[in-house]
């Protein structure tokens, strides 16, 4: 039997839902490494085309709006960024905005692209590990149990 649709299945839930993902594939009956991984790379791709193509649009709305919205000294958002900056950005966007959402907010702060894919990419790599170990220690724990 082809695993071929259980890792599109994982990497469809990752690119919307990269918390959701890593359970789904374990269910599906997935080793966990081979999980961890297309998540990762759907999380990392979610990344790389917001990347890729919000740059553009980024220019363009810095033109239009000034960059208001993102230099404002007052707003939650900036407070957070000018606290924890990149790496905050990287550690929670996997598990609270998803890649795209992150991407875009570290677009809107000014991170270049390159950078931006590799730091978010890091993020998603620890809590894959994280996330999927604990999955693992959950499911072998059920098993142990019957």
């Amino acid at each position: 039997m082809s695993i071929v649709p259980q890792l599109l299945s994982v990497f469809g839930i990752a690119f919307l839902s990269f918390w959701a993902s890593i359970p789904a594939g374990l269910a599906l009956g997935l080793q966990p490494a081979l999980v961890g991984l297309t998540a990762v790379m759907s999380y990392a791709a979610g990344v790389g085309l917001v990347a890729a193509l919000g740059q553009p649009v980024r220019q363009r709305l810095l033109r239009r709006l000034g960059g208001k919205i993102a230099s404002s000294p007052n707003s939650a958002i900036r407070r957070a960024w000018d606290r924890y900056g990149l790496v905050g950005l990287a550690l929670l966007a996997p598990v609270t905005t998803g890649a795209q959402v992150g991407a875009a907010l570290g677009l809107a702060f000014g991170v270049p692209p390159r950078r931006l894919f590799v730091a978010m990419s890091l993020g998603a790599t620890l809590w894959a590990l994280l996330i999927t170990t604990a999955a693992t220690l959950g499911i072998l724990g059920v098993h142990s149990l019957t």
